[in-house]
């Protein structure tokens, strides 16, 4: 019997994301499945070039990435925002897996998340990467911004319990999409 498995990662490249902190504490409420956090830094991969392609080919890190996005039925992603777009570093990494692959999330269900320190919690940004998601064929489950991070996020935690329970409502319904759980 195979294992499902669940990937999560923040479209950052902080060594302090607020988007990373978000995706620890909503996988660590995930006991069902098997779950893997990633951060994308790892992976070494640079910004996307049509040179690099034509004359280095793919690099390593892209592929590795793309290996562990294929072996998982689901994907967490929480994406940060720079002056109302996805960061830059975000879609390299997204360029590069399209152009390995196009339809590099085809058979992925997803969960897109975004927060901010402001208001608006990276709104901007989801909606972006919400859009590119129907490019790559991947399917969008739930989505949520997180508003005002640093206000209601202390200890690793959600501090304003309405919040935490749509968090957590929004989790349930994920995992009863994927399809180990038919």
């Amino acid at each position: 019997m195979q294992v499902m498995k669940i990937l999560a990662f923040a479209g950052s490249n902080s060594s302090e994301s607020i988007n990373h902190q978000l995706i620890l504490f909503l996988v660590n409420q995930i006991n069902e499945v098997e779950t893997e956090i990633i951060r994308l830094t790892e992976f070494n991969i640079p910004l996307y070039g049509i040179d690099i392609e034509k004359n280095k080919g793919f690099p390593k890190g892209v592929l590795d990435l793309y290996d562990k996005i294929q072996k998982a039925e689901g994907i967490i992603i929480s994406v940060a925002e720079h002056n109302g777009n996805m960061t830059a570093f975000f879609k390299s990494v997204f360029d590069w897996l399209s152009r390995y692959n196009r339809s590099f999330l085809e058979g992925k269900k997803i969960m897109l998340l975004s927060t901010s320190p402001g208001a608006k919690g990276g709104a901007s940004a989801l909606a972006l990467t919400q859009k590119a998601l129907s490019y790559f064929k991947g399917e969008l489950v739930t989505s949520y911004s997180l508003g005002n991070f640093h206000k209601i996020f202390k200890d690793n935690r959600i501090t304003d319990e309405v919040i935490e329970g749509k968090l957590t409502e929004l989790i349930r319904y994920f995992l009863s999409e994927l399809s180990f759980n038919d």
